[in-house]
Order: C-alpha cells, then structure tokens, then sequence
C-alpha cells in the first residue's frame, strides 16, 4: 500500500470524525428515542419479574380493584338513620354527671318538603326498651306526632333577615323535636319521667364535607302549672313550664 504522510493522515482522521459528529448532530432524537425504546423495555421486563398481586386474597383478581364509592353526608333526610342517646337524671344529686339511666333508639328525620324552616316528621327505626308510644296518624295515614324543625336563633341580629333576600341561605343553628314517650322510669324511689310529649333541643351545623352535625343536646317535659288569671281569684289560667331531666346525643350511623 502506498505510504501516505503523517500530515495528511491527521487530516483524514479529523474530516472523519467532524462527519461522524456531524452525522450523530443531524438525528439525535431518533437515538434518544432508541435509548429511551430500550431502558423502557428493561424496565417494564423487570417490573413484570417482581410485580406482586394488589391483594393477597386466594382467588382475587390481579387487576386494580374499582374506585370506593363516597358514601352520602348525613342529612337531616329519610336516607340517614341516626342514633338516638337519651340521658335522663333524676335530680338527687344535682352534682352528678353520669346519668341514671341511658336509653337508645334510633330515627331518621323524613323531611316534608317544600316548607320553610326545614321540617318533619321522626321515623323510629328502632325501639327495644319501648321508650316511644304509638304513632298518630290523620285519616289520610298522616303522620301527626314526633315532630322536627329547624330554627333560627333569635339572638342573632342575621336571624329572619334570609326572607328578604339579604342572604343566600338561612341560618338554622337550632333543631327542635318533640316525642311521644312513655312513662319512663329513671331512679329507684318514683323519679320517672311522665308518659307525654318529650322536648330535645340541638346544636345543628351542616358543611359541604361533614354533613349535618347534631351537638349538645338537652331533654325537657312540661309540668302544668296552674295560676290566678286575675286579682280576685275567679278564673284561673294552666301554663305548662319546661322541666330539664337529661341530655341527648345524637350519631348518624347510615
């Protein structure tokens, strides 16, 4: 082979390599895609070698399980059932904290619609210690005791300002029910609360992420007072005045 000067080899040399650059330079996303083509499959082969099943279950399937549905907000609606816990004390010991006895029961608050404040009607769902007495009904099958309502509170200088229009929505911080109970029997000694009407008031919040909330429950009955309507004493007028005898709490258990 003819000898070639070293000059003109150097010379060589680096036109080959400025083509070789210049050539890698013109297509470099199609070796990168290359690369990324090759890493991609060794790392899908390696993660097929030592993937595990979701769930360990004998017979479950491998593929991922569907989205958990977002169960409903409680709401003062037929669609809740809450739990009713009623504390009633009989007043020996004015500084006793535990009740004399716990009754519980379960409701849900079937709304009426159409009406303003919200209101209706207390379904029992559950009774076992025979607290409530029967339901009432109208010729029509109308439920006519065990009452709910929301209501404003009278301190507040918001409260019935909604009906005009200057706020988008009432204010309802209150939720006011009555029962039709039996006798219930609280402490040895005759301390029972009288077959009737019983009152509960509550503390009711609502929020787009909780739900209603029910809080701070207090119970009441009314005992007949009677009094002189006049000086003379020739007529007389019977006032019923609220008794406190417990607390209730109240959990939203569906």
């Amino acid at each position: 082979h003819p000898r070639v000067p070293r000059d003109a080899r150097e010379r060589l040399a680096h036109r080959d390599a400025m083509t070789t650059a210049a050539r890698l330079a013109a297509a470099p996303t199609a070796t990168a895609r290359a690369r990324a083509r090759g890493l991609g499959w060794k790392r899908s082969a390696i993660a097929r070698s030592f993937s595990v099943p979701r769930c360990f279950r004998p017979g479950a399937s491998s593929r991922s399980p569907p989205p958990a549905t977002t169960a409903a907000l409680p709401s003062l609606t037929s669609e809740s059932t809450w739990r009713l816990q009623f504390e009633f004390f009989s007043g020996k010991d004015p500084s006793k904290t535990e009740p004399d006895r716990t009754v519980v029961a379960k409701v849900r608050f079937a709304l009426d619609e159409g009406y303003e404040p919200p209101q209706g009607i207390v379904e029992i769902v559950s009774d076992d210690e025979n607290l409530f007495a029967d339901v009432l009904t109208n010729a029509n099958g109308t439920q006519m005791n065990n009452r709910w309502t929301l209501e404003e509170d009278p301190n507040e200088r918001k409260a019935g300002l909604w009906i005009w229009g200057l706020f988008s929505e009432p204010l309802y911080p209150y939720l006011l029910f009555s029962l039709d109970v039996n006798r219930v029997e609280v402490a040895p000694g005759g301390y029972h609360v009288p077959a009737g009407t019983l009152f509960a008031e509550m503390k009711h919040a609502r929020g787009s992420k909780q739900g209603s909330v029910l809080t701070d429950g207090t119970l009441s009955f009314k005992v007949t007072k009677t009094y002189q309507a006049d000086l003379v004493g020739l007529s007389e007028v019977a006032v019923g005045e609220p008794n406190k005898c417990g607390r209730i709490k109240a959990e939203c258990v569906a």
